[in-house]
């Protein structure tokens, strides 16, 4: 028989199975740190997660050991620990088609002299896995981890265009849409309208939909099921990009066609006579 007791992270196996209730209370607490709320108490988490705090406070004391929180000196207050980024990198460095795909997006970069993004959808929202700045100082600067709702990034939106359909319907009835912006795109039948369009020339764009002036441009990346398993994007300036979105557009779209070939992905035929517009600059 099963032992139901809740248990913590940290102690010695004893034969005994951890609850999924106490596996995915460590998830609940985790999230609560944010690029927002990067430094929390053990009271904070309790009220975002209306729960008691002695009980909170149990795993806080376990997820200190094992290094995933670290607790700030002279406080009660915690943020997120190195083991974690250990983990965290030892993911991503484990998925090699991101390998591939930061090689395209780190000379695009260099070529473009725009900011890229390698980025995913997690829990129904686009999450920054890894940018690169170009050269040039003054610029648009995205770190690895950003997270926004997907429906108010081209990245997010590239993703949501391809999900099954039952996943969009599922995305849509249970998403509350909200401004980030006065340009923010909250309308459920807009976005769809959105994605439809997405469908078709298979980039997206966001101009000031997560923050006025800043405007990107994604490609979806393909996997061997068909899905879309990262986007590539190019991030900077509204008044620089915009004049440039048709083009730009087809650059990354090429390239994510190419990786997603690379991949084992096969290209349906109606894709195959997109104009070329990425070349390997010569020297």
């Amino acid at each position: 028989m099963t032992d139901e007791r809740e248990t913590v992270p940290g102690q010695r196996y004893s034969g005994k199975t951890p609850t999924v209730e106490s596996i995915t209370f460590v998830d609940q607490i985790l999230k609560c740190f944010t690029v927002d709320t990067p430094v929390l108490s053990g009271a904070q988490i309790a009220r975002l997660l209306q729960v008691p705090k002695a009980r909170v406070h149990r795993f806080l004391i376990s997820l200190e050991q094992v290094g995933y929180l670290q607790r700030v000196p002279g406080s009660e207050r915690y943020s997120l620990g190195m083991r974690l980024y250990e983990l965290g990198m030892l993911a991503v460095n484990g998925a090699s088609y991101l390998e591939r795909i930061s090689i395209r997006a780190q000379e695009l970069s260099e070529l473009y002299g725009y900011t890229t993004v390698v980025g995913i959808l997690m829990d129904n929202d686009y999450v920054a896995v890894q940018p690169f700045m170009p050269a040039r100082s003054l610029g648009l600067a995205i770190h690895a981890g950003f997270r926004s709702p997907a429906y108010a990034t081209a990245q997010g939106r590239v993703s949501l265009a391809f999900l099954p359909e039952d996943k969009l319907n599922s995305y849509l009835h249970t998403t509350e849409f909200r401004a980030l912006t006065p340009m923010t795109l909250t309308d459920p039948n807009k976005l769809c309208a959105e994605l439809e369009t997405i469908r078709q020339q298979l980039f997206a764009v966001a101009c000031d939909q997560t923050a006025l002036g800043a405007t990107a441009i994604a490609a979806p990346v393909f996997g061997m099921q068909d899905q879309v398993i990262a986007t590539i994007a190019f991030v900077w300036f509204t008044a620089e990009l915009v004049p440039r979105i048709e083009e730009l557009g087809a650059v990354l779209r090429e390239i994510g066609l190419q990786v997603s070939v690379e991949l084992g992905f096969r290209i349906p035929q109606e894709w195959q006579t997109f104009k070329s517009y990425y070349e390997v600059p010569t020297t």
